[in-house]
């Protein structure tokens, strides 16, 4: 059973990005209390972008207006344009040079760049030493800069402003926008021009300072939304990424993952402290930066210690131990063919909301499980009540073995197919996530079934021994016990409706799954034809003899559809009785 529910929503969330590999792992992704999340292409876009613009005074300036148009853009546009390796291939698709050099291109733009006809006289290219690159343009009788602005900074006196004049720099105001763009995990870079032919592996004393732009991979706008709800949900996340500490700080402050009292720590930091020191302050990690391989294993290893059950994702292959140690383990799409190996589950599109969704449609397949219990456990409880009680009322057996053979034909495969695909409800992830050891039957549920159970042994009863039911089959013993068999496996397939939810909105979202009515209708149809078939001469009546089934009237189905529909009524007193109502 558990596993046709586990089958029917692999296929769900295989088109929201989530391939399960390891069944078992999705149902316990549910259940996460702890996740340990990359940063880079997850809960960023894995792309880096240019995000601000200022000019030399300090001032940020917005690259759609006309006051970085009118003078500043089209010497910006060169000085980006004559000192990149990257370029734009026929699909507009930026390939070459590094993540820099492509943020930089995307923008500049693939019209503007078709734009720069001018020849490159002679350029020198980025390296790791100079920390800038440079280019020069004859028949712009300049050089231009690109580069580190501690680099070009140092020989510049003057800045281009928004008008075109030579302005001297505001020092003071340009190393607090850097230093403010640096805190918001911003990587900055310089461009200038000077009116000297360039010298290799140097900068003319003569630059002047177009503007600085800030560099950063952003966070996934969605992923925000998705952080917010698996926080909700009880589940911690620790943001874990080689990045230096400012940087992540800044990403998970934007991400919403750290907050006032909330801790971010170094690799460093965590390996200066013993195993009970960091116990003691888990719950209040959310950011591992400078992170090692072994910290994850590590991370890992102290929390299930703390009986916490771990998420962990991963894409290199020294992360496929921690991977394969998490209760879960989630493999990047993009990472490597060990790392999904390890992993229990590969989030194909890298993507923190589709680890969301991962959780959501893990606690729907454990609620779906739990529907599945209340369904079945209701009728096997009013089975061994009605089989072992009402002989004492001299009712010899009710309900002979054949009949107890379709009830758990009905019951157990086809109600797995009708109670298994039920929709994911965001309600879920508005609930702590269960414990480890903790059993699936709690009270609710042992009310649920022991009350239903006690509804069909009270209504087997009362059919047995009520006068004027009996009339109604005419005094026929055979279609009275005909009539009860039907009324059974009705109430029970009804009471289907009644498991969906824990309110009174026993009809919610429905139509989500699709399955529901046709399984109900295919047992209700078959039980009707085990109580028909007798009425065809020869294999008709073989079958009615193996079921014990006698044909009845249309007053005895009308008195078996009332029976069963009382399931609602009933259960609808039984929730407001004990209070399990949930208005969510």
């Amino acid at each position: 059973m558990i596993a046709l529910v586990l089958m029917q929503n692999t296929g769900k969330m295989l088109k929201l990005n989530v391939l399960v590999r390891k069944a078992i792992g999705i149902e316990t992704a549910g259940g996460l209390n702890i996740l340990f999340s990359d940063k880079t292409g997850t809960i960023t876009k894995g792309k880096l972008e240019v995000v601000k613009f200022f000019d030399g005074s300090g001032s940020e300036l917005d690259t759609q207006g006309t006051e970085y148009s009118k003078v500043i853009k089209g010497k910006v546009n060169i000085a980006i344009g004559k000192n990149t390796g990257a370029m734009f291939d026929s699909n507009n698709k930026v390939i070459g040079g590094n993540a820099t050099d492509q943020a930089l291109l995307m923008f500049l733009g693939k019209e503007e760049f078709s734009e720069l006809h001018m020849e490159i006289t002679e350029q020198q290219g980025f390296n790791s030493t100079n920390k800038f690159s440079q280019s020069y343009i004859e028949s712009e009788g300049m050089t231009f800069y690109k580069g580190a602005p501690e680099r070009l900074l140092a020989k510049a006196k003057k800045y281009l402003n928004t008008d075109g004049k030579e302005c001297d720099i505001n020092i003071d105001a340009i190393n607090k926008a850097i230093d403010k763009m640096a805190t918001d995990a911003m990587r900055v870079l310089a461009f200038g021009y000077s009116k000297k032919k360039m010298v290799e592996d140097n900068i003319n004393d003569d630059i002047i300072i177009l503007g600085f732009v800030g560099i950063r991979d952003d966070v996934r706008p969605e992923a925000i939304e998705a952080i917010k709800e698996v926080q909700s949900a009880g589940v911690q996340v620790v943001m874990i990424t080689g990045d230096r500490k400012e940087t992540a700080i800044a990403i998970a402050r934007d991400a919403g993952l750290l907050h006032d009292n909330e801790k971010a720590l170094t690799s460093d930091e965590l390996n200066t402290m013993s195993d009970n020191e960091v116990k003691a302050i888990i719950k209040d990690i959310r950011v591992i930066a400078r992170a090692l391989p072994t910290d994850k294993s590590r991370m890992v290893r102290l929390c299930q210690e703390m009986n916490l059950v771990v998420g962990m994702t991963g894409d290199g292959v020294n992360d496929s131990p921690a991977l394969k140690r998490a209760d879960v383990g989630f493999a990047m799409g993009s990472g490597t063919a060990v790392a999904k190996e390890a992993g229990d589950i590969v989030i194909l599109d890298d993507n923190f909301n589709s680890i969301k969704n991962a959780i959501l449609y893990g606690r729907t397949i454990y609620n779906n499980i739990l529907k599945f219990c209340k369904f079945q456990l209701s009728i096997n409880v009013g089975a061994v009540l009605v089989s072992a009680i009402l002989p004492f009322f001299g009712i010899e057996e009710p309900l002979t073995v054949t009949h107890l053979l379709f009830v758990n034909l009905c019951m157990d495969s086809l109600g797995s197919l009708m109670l298994g695909n039920e929709p994911a409800l965001e309600k879920y992830m508005k609930e702590k996530p269960r414990q480890r050891d903790e059993s699936i039957v709690k009270r609710p549920m042992f009310i649920q079934f022991c009350f239903v159970g006690v509804w069909l042994l009270i209504m087997s009863i009362i059919w047995f021994k009520a006068p004027f039911i009996s009339n109604i089959f005419n005094g026929n013993k055979a279609q009275l016990a005909t009539g009860f068999f039907a009324a059974f496996i009705f109430t029970s397939v009804i009471n289907g409706l009644n498991v969906r939810s824990e309110g009174f909105d026993i009809f919610n979202k429905i139509s989500d799954n699709s399955n529901f009515f046709k399984v109900m209708g295919a047992m209700l149809l078959a039980t009707v034809f085990l109580c028909v078939v007798g009425i065809i001469p020869g294999v008709g009546t073989a079958i009615a003899n193996m079921f014990n089934c006698t044909p009845f009237g249309i007053t005895g189905w009308t008195a078996v559809i009332c029976a069963s529909v009382l399931i609602i009524p009933v259960d609808m007193i039984r929730k407001a009785i004990f209070g399990t109502y949930k208005n969510k």
